[in-house]
């Protein structure tokens, strides 16, 4: 039987150099006949489905999914909890139609109409979300993300990807990579990890949620969604040498074997960097350290 509860689709046509809309296309019959009460949204701009989700509360929807990367679900959490934890508690779905589509390969297999196959399932299940304030424009901003957040190195990578490489897909991160490291790292990273003190120069820093990142790069191979942990994953004074060194073997996520890579997990961190470094989040450029970041533990109900 159709399931009766007030859905809510938002398409991001753009996703996946227009993957996103032909993935719509092909599941809207589908759609239709499994959601009694769908509605559909297409995301126009960067930042649409932020003010759609923003509503989606008041509007009554029980569940949201979403078809696109990385960044449609990053968008749909941020406007969610734009005035604080929403009053009830709304299901994620999630139908891989991106570029990487890291935080979902965590769950399954990165296809879309599998993955509809278990939204329709309707088996949740609460993962953590993580809150973290940064600087922009002189301002403090609050935000929130499921899969990655990326300091300097790994935020420098994806605006370089945006800006020239994009076309590429997935091969354009690994591009990317070895095209931001001919510049070399000149940095000091000062951090607290559940209250202990680092202080580390010429450093790259991930702090994940999940496994993946960047499509298939195996980041953080021991996340866990729901261990009410980040594991943060440090490049540690690395040399460009030592850097190609590790990039080959973070596919398989073997790279934390090697001995200028450590890992910490955490449930709160702070940060501070001279100079200030480039932050991502789920793919999403934003500003710049300080930051300050923090776990909420199974906050949220996917379905995945």
């Amino acid at each position: 039987m159709p399931d009766e509860r007030k859905t809510l689709l938002i398409v991001n046509p753009r996703a996946g150099r227009g993957r996103g809309m032909k993935h719509f296309a092909h599941l809207h019959d589908r759609l239709n006949h499994e959601f009694k009460n769908l509605k559909v949204r297409i995301s126009e701009y960067s930042g649409h489905a932020v003010e759609i989700s923003r509503r989606a509360v008041d509007e009554g929807f029980q569940r949201i999914i979403s078809v696109g990367g990385d960044g449609t679900p990053f968008e749909i959490i941020n406007g969610l909890y734009a005035d604080g934890k929403p009053g009830v508690d709304i299901e994620l779905g999630m139908i891989p139609a991106g570029t990487g589509n890291s935080f979902i390969r965590d769950f399954s297999a990165v296809n879309p109409a599998q993955s509809l196959d278990t939204i329709v399932k309707g088996k949740s299940r609460k993962v953590d979300l993580i809150e973290f304030d940064f600087m922009k424009g002189g301002k403090k901003i609050r935000r929130y993300y499921l899969n990655i957040l990326g300091v300097g190195l790994i935020a420098d990578i994806l605006k370089l990807t945006n800006e020239r490489l994009k076309f590429l897909g997935a091969f354009g991160y690994s591009l990317a990579v070895l095209l931001r490291l001919a510049k070399g790292m000149n940095n000091r990273m000062i951090l607290t990890v559940d209250g202990r003190w680092l202080d580390i120069r010429d450093s790259a820093l991930v702090i994940s949620n999940s496994k993946f990142t960047g499509g298939k790069m195996k980041i953080a191979p021991q996340a866990d969604t729901q261990d009410g942990k980040v594991d943060l994953v440090i490049f540690r004074e690395v040399s460009r040498r030592d850097i190609v060194g590790i990039f080959r073997n973070v596919f398989k996520g073997k790279h934390i074997a090697h001995p200028k890579v450590d890992t910490y997990r955490a449930s709160a961190v702070t940060l501070e960097c001279e100079p200030k470094q480039l932050l991502m989040a789920d793919g999403e450029l934003l500003g710049e350290t300080p930051l300050t970041l923090k776990v909420r533990p199974g906050e949220l109900s996917v379905l995945v």
